[in-house]
């Protein structure tokens, strides 16, 4: 394996699904907001009742979203035992400048870059980022699955030009995979820490991921070396050669070349945490994208945090 360095939306969850033709049916099932903007969600039916799951980052009132605070809420609309939900990603004004403010109490850093660490750096509980020297990230199948994205363009996920992660799947081996490889001593007992407190404490912690392409392509992660971890964001499963990888899919994002945020709840994924073996060499983080050859994988912004 070989050594590579380089320069959303979350699903909408469905409820008691609709029986007849009167069901509630919404007409947006995610939506981006920047903080201070509005929004109206529009329903079939008369809808019962609207919540928030994060009044603090999105306030809802007769189907109208506010956007309160960075983050990720999620809008449930009710009408005759029928709940549909959208999921509301709110974006700071300052992500389109370099310097941006991460929303959080405390963050462990897998992919960030100078500029925001730097403006972060009271937050950075653990640096795990790759160095070269002692963290890495492999690209598997001898560094040949996948190659650099040349048509990367524009600045990263907060706004600034320090670069991103930038992959194009290759595949000639059939399939496409990399791992983040920690094996620096102060990471390894970065690891450890975060997860004392992701164990202690699940339902305050995420892990946070940028993504953008401007390519179709659906891509597995998983986390904390353990593939009981695995997730998918993209429009469906993939397919191996044992057939289908039914990994819970938190969603797909526009092919729009924009960035998009997702926020991965840690309180899914405890029991896999609390399991595993925390250790030099372990993969904080793996990327899986199929053989599907040409398809994207440009991420930013990579860190588990602790909410606020």
């Amino acid at each position: 394996m070989a050594a590579l360095t380089l320069v959303g939306f979350a699903a909408c969850n469905k409820q008691n699904e609709p029986t007849g033709g009167d069901a509630l049916e919404l007409t947006e099932t995610a939506i981006q907001m920047k903080v201070g903007e509005t929004h109206q969600l529009q329903a079939n039916v008369a809808v019962e009742t609207w919540t928030s799951s994060n009044e603090a980052v999105a306030t809802v009132n007769a189907g109208l979203v506010t956007a309160k605070a960075e983050g990720n809420a999620i809008i449930s609309a009710t009408a005759k035992g029928v709940t549909k939900t959208c999921v509301v990603a709110v974006k700071n004004e300052s992500q389109q400048g370099g310097g941006a403010s991460i929303a959080a109490k405390r963050i462990w850093a897998v992919v960030l870059d100078g500029t925001t660490a730097e403006a972060n750096a009271s937050l950075i509980e653990g640096d795990m980022r790759v160095n070269d020297v002692d963290n890495h990230l492999y690209i598997w199948a001898s560094g040949e699955t996948y190659a650099a994205n040349e048509q990367a363009t524009g600045k990263n996920y907060f706004g600034n030009n320090d670069g991103y992660i930038a992959l194009t799947v290759a595949a000639p081996a059939g399939w496409s995979g990399l791992g983040f490889c920690i094996e620096n001593a102060e990471s390894v007992t970065a690891i450890g820490t975060l997860k004392e407190a992701i164990v202690a404490n699940p339902d305050k912690f995420f892990l946070h991921m940028g993504l953008k392409s401007t390519t179709p392509g659906n891509h597995v992660f998983y986390f904390f070396g353990s593939e009981a971890t695995k997730f998918t964001i993209g429009s469906g499963h993939m397919t191996t050669a044992d057939g289908e990888d039914n990994t819970p899919i938190y969603g797909d994002f526009e092919r729009d070349g924009a960035w998009h945020g997702f926020d991965i709840p840690m309180a899914n994924y405890v029991n896999a945490i609390a399991s595993a073996e925390v250790k030099s060499g372990i993969n904080i983080l793996c990327a899986l994208s199929g053989n599907a050859v040409g398809a994207q994988l440009n991420m930013d912004a990579i860190y588990f945090y602790e909410k606020e």
